[in-house]
């Protein structure tokens, strides 16, 4: 199904692999007043290499007010599986050579956030999110 009627997404239709995961993170992006755009990249657009040459695109890539995020809902049942893991390592590392790029020109720095699917709710804001599910490595 495509979804419509979004007022802070850089495309006019979206399609969601998930309701409980991806619609609900998409109605949390629209709601939050610090977001200014969000995207789901179409495949090839944003690539992460990770486990020798596998290509990761993360769900969502949001603008806020001060700072960028790579946001990836998951089946909290999956969170501890292998392959989520190094998807997880490989986009923090790819933060950490855009942050160092970012503060030679005093852009915004980026985070990643990996998010249970049963943990996004249309009463969580960004930031709180954020501060609950940044992955460090």
């Amino acid at each position: 199904m495509l979804f419509t009627g979004f007022t802070r997404c850089c495309y006019p239709y979206q399609k969601f692999d998930s309701v409980d995961g991806e619609l609900r993170l998409a109605q949390v992006l629209e709601q939050d007043q610090t977001v200014i755009k969000w995207m789901k990249p179409s495949p090839g657009q944003f690539r992460i290499e990770y486990l020798s040459g596998q290509n990761y695109e993360p769900d969502f890539v949001v603008e806020t007010e001060n700072r960028f995020l790579l946001m990836e809902p998951k089946n909290a049942k999956e969170l501890e599986s292998l392959d989520v893991i190094a998807k997880a390592k490989a986009a923090t590392r790819w933060c950490h050579y855009a942050n160092e790029k970012a503060a030679k020109i005093d852009g915004k720095h980026w985070h990643y956030v990996l998010l249970p699917h049963d943990s996004i709710t249309l009463s969580r804001s960004v930031d709180g999110l954020l501060k609950e599910f940044e992955y460090h490595d």
